[in-house]
């Protein structure tokens, strides 16, 4: 029996993953009555149906099925080697996407330890609040460090931070303000918010949550201004405008800086932590695995950090 057209593999692997044939048109650029009667052929020379066609839509048969999870594999696999081929040079540029917050707070800052040691490594942050897809734009952008849970189907990812969430202000707010000895106190405070952490029900970055946790009553946890993003909010509280809650690894330079100070000494261990994530073609990089490991070391030396100052934060 002769085998299927790979053209037409690749039409089944498209509309299998959308499970629809308009939005497989959409990807391959064709029209939609070409994958329909590609996906027809293909049918006719398996001998068999890869779709339940209903008045809902389009279902996988248990072949299909099968058949699917097999070819979007190979092709994952496929385009990862086209991808690793096109880029063979393991100097040159190396394209990072992080969240504008941390690309601003935390890695930029730090850039230069990173050209000290690959000076050869010219890395370029492409800082967005979008989850780019890395495979579809694997000829333009090397790995991403994002914040998560995981896992992350498809690609090959690593923790190299966990996060805490406390809450910090200004040392002139905390010296001529109403006093900040306990949580409760906060309620003679604004409150600083992000917009991103609002929109997270249950995110430990959300006041309402974060009081809840530490059993703080009175607090309004929904007074005070909100801000795009964590950058902005935290420069808000070192402008002393209020008391903001933050992750730690955005704060640590502004806390080492003086420009900010820890209250309560209090903290929320967070459920999230900071991955870098790659394709596995990506993954087998010389300049990738540079610059993983390297940032695997400042993660771990953040922590490190961390432990110091809480040991010294400690009464004796």
């Amino acid at each position: 029996m002769p085998s299927p057209p790979l053209a037409a593999l690749r039409t089944f692997e498209v509309a299998a993953r959308h499970l629809s044939f308009t939005k497989a048109a959409a990807e391959l650029h064709v029209t939609q009555g070409a994958v329909s009667q590609q996906i027809k052929q293909l049918e006719a020379s398996l001998g068999f149906a890869l779709f339940h066609r209903g008045a809902r839509g389009l279902t996988l048969t248990e072949k299909g099925e099968d058949l699917a999870e097999t070819a979007q594999t190979v092709f994952r696999r496929l385009f990862d080697k086209v991808a690793e081929l096109q880029q063979p040079d393991e100097s040159g540029i190396l394209t990072v996407t992080a969240s504008p917050s941390l690309a601003v707070k935390w890695l930029i800052p730090r850039l230069g330890r990173f050209h000290d040691i690959h000076p050869e490594i010219d890395v370029r942050i492409r800082p967005t609040g979008n989850r780019i897809d890395l495979v579809a734009e694997a000829a333009t952008i090397d790995m991403a460090i994002r914040f998560g849970q995981g896992p992350f189907p498809g690609l090959v990812s690593k923790a190299i931070m966990h996060e805490t969430v406390f809450a910090v202000c200004s040392p002139e707010l905390l010296a001529k303000g109403p006093p900040l000895r306990r949580p409760e106190d906060l309620k003679h405070h604004t409150l600083l918010h992000t917009e991103s952490a609002r929109m997270e029900v249950n995110s430990m970055a959300t006041w309402s949550v974060w009081l809840g946790i530490l059993g703080a009553r009175g607090v309004d946890p929904t007074q005070g201004p909100a801000f795009p993003n964590s950058y902005m909010m935290i420069q808000a509280a070192i402008h002393g405008q209020g008391v903001g809650l933050t992750w730690a690894t955005l704060a640590e330079d502004d806390l080492r800086a003086g420009r900010l100070v820890r209250l309560f000494d209090r903290a929320v261990e967070g459920s999230m932590s900071y991955f870098v994530v790659c394709t596995e073609a990506a993954a087998r990089k010389q300049k990738v695995i540079a610059f993983r490991d390297w940032l695997e070391e400042e993660g771990r030396s953040l922590a490190r950090g961390a432990e110091e100052d809480h040991r010294v934060a400690q009464p004796s």
